[in-house]
């Protein structure tokens, strides 16, 4: 059972951070609005936004309850509150007149671009996965492991860096290719994607990182790597759809066994050391993001050979040609 003393702090927390009010409140915005969609084939828009912020918060009270048997964490009635106003929040892009101007047409240019069915929603959930990893400028790009290391990198360190970026960042260029219905707009999207990664790199850096360590997340090999990546890129978007899949799960895979062999991350109070951030939750962020990290590869080939093997004799629609490509 609980203590007393815990019991009283979830009713009454010691100390309340509004910035950590903010956060958990803005994390289950994303919950609230993905089980309001699901609610919303077998009920009215209103009972699917009541029982959505019902099932969210219901899901905060777990995860509060089971708090109180983890050491080092707090449990608070605030959280919970926070979670559900979060949701609530996130079912209104469902509500009028958001769902008019946002939600609509933004679903709109989902079944226009992306493929169709649970395979392009599953391709865009590891997408979004993908960029919320890249939150975190303590993880290097495309890379295993953490900045911080000893030392200065060599020319073998040099090889290996652009080596296994570069084959991650052409087999992420496929992987778009394969999540979109046609490969016309693969380099423009994977080009807006690494853009967006790269300036999260450098605003979350400033911000976040000790001032010595702001630029430790950008190498010359790793930049090295992101061209010449794109540069291969560039021929295999032309390839037709099953070809494409094959060499994303090829060239994913070699890139990430070749980062995982030579990386490593650091043991967890040195990984937070790395920071220079006042408020709470960065145990939470810096863990969650550094999992999602080192998850992605994995994922990303878990989806990557189930669609190969089970739709590669689907017939091919897209045709190589030249008016196509961006």
């Amino acid at each position: 059972m609980p203590a007393p003393d815990a019991l009283a702090v979830f009713l009454r927390p010691k100390v309340l951070l509004e910035f950590d009010v903010a956060l958990n409140a803005i994390a289950y915005m994303p919950l609230g609005a993905l089980a309001c969609l699901i609610l919303r084939v077998s009920n009215t828009p209103r009972a699917a936004r009541a029982k959505a912020v019902a099932w969210c918060t219901a899901l905060s009270l777990a995860m509060e309850a089971l708090q109180f048997f983890v050491p080092n964490r707090v449990a608070s009635l605030y959280d919970i509150a926070a979670n559900a106003a979060g949701a609530f929040a996130g079912t209104l892009v469902f509500a009028e007149p958001l769902h008019a101007l946002v939600t609509h047409p933004l679903a709109q240019a989902r079944e226009r671009l992306v493929a169709a069915g649970g395979w392009g929603d599953a391709g865009l959930v590891l997408v979004v996965l993908w960029l919320l990893a890249q939150f975190n400028p303590a993880l290097p790009f495309f890379e295993a492991g953490n900045i911080g290391g000893d030392g200065d990198p060599g020319p073998g360190d040099f090889v290996v860096t652009a080596g296994s970026v570069a084959l991650s960042v052409a087999g992420f260029g496929l992987f778009v290719s394969a999540v979109l219905k046609g490969p016309g707009g693969a380099l423009r999207w994977t080009l807006l994607l690494l853009t967006v990664a790269l300036w999260c790199k450098f605003a979350m850096a400033s911000v976040m990182l000790k001032p010595h360590l702001s630029a430790g997340w950008v190498t010359e090999g790793r930049v090295a790597g992101l061209a010449a990546g794109l540069v291969a890129f560039l021929p295999l978007r032309g390839l037709r759809r099953t070809a494409r899949i094959y060499l994303a799960i090829v060239l994913t895979l070699a890139g990430a066994l070749l980062a995982k062999i030579f990386g490593a991350y650091s043991a967890q109070g040195d990984f937070l050391r790395l920071f220079s951030w006042p408020y709470g939750q960065l145990a939470t962020f810096a863990t969650l993001t550094r999992y999602i990290h080192e998850a992605w590869p994995v994922l990303a080939l878990a989806w990557l050979i189930a669609l190969f093997v089970w739709r590669r004799d689907e017939p091919i629609q897209w045709r190589p040609d030249r008016r196509n490509r961006p």
